[in-house]
């Protein structure tokens, strides 16, 4: 089916241009909501008449949005989140934070407007690229700052320890009473459960 659209659509292209869509979607979905004409004769001069006042509204509406966009490029966003010792997040910074955050800013945008160039599970500076327009992008840093939680380092020095001890063959002497305290510990609770 061959429509001329009268506004722009993501992935489909530009307001006054001539695409091919199937049949359904151009019927149940572009015709109906006024996003686009059919193309015959009719349509393209009504289209050409709408045409020069709707390319004043586009150039309007592009012009707000770079302006925007020098606003958010301004912006330094930046984010605490848990990580371990490697600067490796426990979980992710999302699409959804990304989001919140922007909006906590005053900017609101749909979650296909956002890009993450890779998933950010790292500590470190992050890249997105943010679609304020069809025609305007901007590209925008994240700072993950990792949030180190207060008993994993000392978690991480024993189990360092630890596995020092078994591959020297060595073994740690509070390791060693703890275990003998355990195991009396054990061997008293057998005893009183069967004398009882």
């Amino acid at each position: 089916m061959r429509l001329i659209l009268t506004e722009d659509v993501a992935n489909l292209g530009s307001l006054g241009d001539a695409v091919e869509v199937k049949a359904g979607y151009g019927r149940n979905y572009l015709i109906p909501q006024g996003k686009a004409l059919l193309a015959d004769n009719r349509a393209s001069k009504e289209l050409q008449h709408r045409l020069t006042h709707l390319e004043k509204l586009r150039q309007g509406k592009i012009a707000l949005a770079q302006e925007q966009a020098a606003k958010i490029k301004e912006l330094q966003l930046e984010v605490v989140r848990k990580a371990g010792q490697g600067g490796r997040l426990f979980g992710s910074v999302t699409i959804r934070d990304i989001l919140q955050m922007l909006a906590d800013q005053g900017y609101d945008f749909d979650r296909k407007a956002v890009t993450l160039h890779a998933p950010i599970r790292n500590v470190g500076s992050h890249e997105l690229t943010i679609r304020v327009h069809t025609e305007v992008r901007v590209s925008l840093s994240i700072k993950v700052i990792g949030e180190i939680e207060p008993g994993a380092a000392e978690v991480a020095e024993e189990t360092a320890e630890a596995s020092e001890d078994t591959e020297t063959g060595e073994e740690n002497p509070e390791t060693v009473e703890a275990s003998a305290e355990e195991s009396q510990e054990t061997e008293t609770g057998v005893e009183t459960e069967a004398s009882a």
